[in-house]
């Protein structure tokens, strides 16, 4: 069958046809003689292209990639040995570059191990081997495997298979497939990977701040701080240096200013103040100055740690702040690989989009490559998860009705209306019959039956208390996750927001509303916020160009100041965070670093 999917390939493609004997086909003047001056020397048999041809004809590359990359990678590799007339693809220096590059996948947060099998070395010797034709063909198509096979793992797979649309820099790069593969071929096979990398910010930032943390490694890490009393501004315990270098080690100003050395002394009566007190006598005043005393710059240092840790921002050093500071380097690093990871398995991804990342509890708008909103956020309980999934935001609905789910009702809301029918009034609620549609009072309604969630139905009207807010953002999905408004504004405050029964939650949702719309021609920007501000009617908006959404599950995140945030594993679903070895009863200089 392949064959004659080829035979229709080559006769759109090239100045060639294929009988379906498969004969070997005339070499092309125009193409061969560049390809052979590309070999470094290396002649290549009359019968090597024949050889090449009849193997992937005979679903070479299928049986050895399918389980690796998607069906439209094989076709571009296929599509590039009909550029080539099926000459070999493989010039010495593109092999030896190959080689070489391997042993850079690091640098991708990849293992070479995990993504090369086949030794490259030997295929080398095989492809400008004076042996067989059938062997040299063989290792030319093994090379472009292997590289193929790095190029899926670079590129997440190279297929956009999430509901969201095929982007046009998806199709882009399918398109590129078979020029990239010849120019691996040619001597640049690290080069010709870029075209299948992650294009958004985050992830250029997260392969720098992989960098950072080996080189963090390289240097020996950081301490482990042992256990002890809660610390607060102004009190002394004999962890404070311990906490210096370990902030110190990652990158945190710990330290301290003369000028805060000298306040401390005046604060504690050891000196007066005068003109040239912050010149005189810096040396001597650092040793009389208490090294165990929890100032208020390295308070401040500390709200820092937490605010890029999710970690209650309050200056003082608490079991979850020292949990968090003992986090190994290498559980560190393993998590920035993590992330890099699934940012792969999103890409390609369209020029807009919106990113809602459930770990950091925020969302944000993107479009060509900018920033244009960012929002705080609530996620799902642990025991009501937000699913990760890419989709589409079709359309918005002001002043909603909250059509309540039937477990919230069998779970929350009946118990609270077995006790107090008025509940219902209170809280705008209308109950209806699921089998006939007609409204019926609450008071009728024996709210203690076990099946009562499946006979009504609860219906909360638009209004100030009601659960959806203002609006909410719709994407169609089986799971029944969508983003809205919320009347509980003060969970904002919160450092971890997992609050919600898995939808998510929105702290701008109308400025979010507002730039969605702003982006489609059909939509008017200013009406749809002019409706949600007046609350009277339920209004749907549709958007013409729907935006994408992504959800993800990325726990290490960087700004744009490239400064790294390591937020809490709130569904643990990453290989863990792995603390810094202790050692029992240890003083912090004989402690493990990690």
């Amino acid at each position: 069958m392949k064959k004659y999917i080829l035979t229709a390939v080559l006769a759109t493609t090239s100045p060639i046809a294929i009988a379906q004997n498969s004969a070997p086909p005339t070499v092309d003047e125009s193409i061969a003689p560049s390809v052979q001056d590309d070999m470094a020397g290396e002649p290549v048999k009359a019968g090597v292209p024949s050889e090449i041809e009849t193997r992937i004809m005979d679903d070479a590359l299928e049986q050895a990639l399918s389980s690796d990359v998607h069906a439209s990678v094989i076709e571009g590799a296929r599509r590039a040995y009909v550029q080539t007339m099926f000459e070999p693809i493989w010039t010495r220096e593109g092999v030896e570059r190959l080689e070489s590059m391997t042993s850079e996948l690091s640098e991708y947060g990849l293992t070479t191990d995990d993504v090369v099998q086949a030794d490259l070395e030997a295929l080398e010797g095989q492809r400008f081997t004076k042996g067989s034709e059938a062997t040299q063909a063989q290792a030319d198509l093994a090379l472009t495997e292997a590289w193929l096979k790095i190029a899926a793992a670079v590129g997440g797979g190279l297929a956009d298979e999430g509901a969201a649309d095929a982007s046009k820099k998806a199709a882009a790069s399918y398109a590129l497939l078979p020029e990239k593969l010849i120019e691996a071929g040619k001597g640049q096979p690290g080069q010709a990977l870029k075209a299948f990398e992650p294009s958004v910010p985050e992830y250029s930032a997260l392969k720098d701040t992989l960098q950072t943390y080996r080189e963090i490694r390289e240097d020996g890490g950081w301490l482990a701080i042992p256990e002890g009393d809660v610390i607060e501004t102004g009190d002394t315990d004999p962890r404070v240096p311990a906490i210096r270098e370990r902030l110190a080690a990652e990158g945190y100003d710990a330290s301290r200013s003369a000028f805060s050395i000298v306040f401390a002394l005046v604060d504690a009566g050891w000196m007066e103040t005068t003109s040239d007190t912050a010149e005189s006598g810096q040396d001597t005043t650092e040793k009389l100055i208490d090294p165990n005393l929890y100032d208020e710059e390295l308070s401040e240092a500390v709200k820092t740690f937490q605010t890029r840790h999710g970690v209650k921002i309050d200056g003082v050093f608490g079991p979850g702040t020292r949990s968090a500071m003992n986090e190994s380097v290498d559980s560190k690093i393993s998590r920035i690989e993590d992330s890099m990871k699934r940012w792969r398995r999103l890409s390609p991804i369209s020029d807009r989009y919106i990113w809602v990342n459930i770990p950091s509890y925020r969302v944000e708008g993107w479009k060509d490559g900018e920033r244009g909103i960012v929002t705080k956020a609530i996620m799902g309980q642990p025991n009501h998860e937000t699913p990760t999934f890419s989709d589409k935001v079709e359309y918005a609905v002001a002043n909603p009705r909250w059509y309540v789910p039937s477990s919230i009702t069998r779970e929350e809301t009946a118990p609270k209306l077995a006790k107090d029918a008025g509940y219902a009034a209170r809280n705008n609620l209308m109950v209806r019959d699921r089998e006939t549609g007609e409204t019926v009072s609450p008071m009728r309604v024996n709210w203690n039956s076990p099946d009562v969630a499946e006979k009504y139905r609860l219906i909360q009207q638009p209004g100030p208390g009601n659960a959806l807010g203002q609006v909410k953002l719709i994407f169609p999905n089986n799971k029944a996750i969508y983003m809205h408004d919320t009347p509980a504004d003060h969970l904002f405050d919160r450092d971890q927001r997992a609050f919600s029964h898995g939808c998510i939650r929105l702290e701008k949702p109308i400025e979010m509303a507002r730039w969605i719309a702003s982006m489609d021609s059909t939509t008017d920007a200013d009406r749809l916020e002019r409706t949600i501000e007046e609350g009277d009617d339920r209004t749907r908006f549709d958007f013409k160009t729907p935006v994408p959404v992504h959800i993800t599950y990325m726990t290490v995140t960087v700004d744009e100041e490239g400064e790294a945030s390591f937020w809490r594993d709130i569904y643990n679903r990453t290989d863990g965070i792995s603390p810094v070895e202790e050692v029992a009863n240890a003083q912090p200089e004989d402690l493990e670093r990690g």
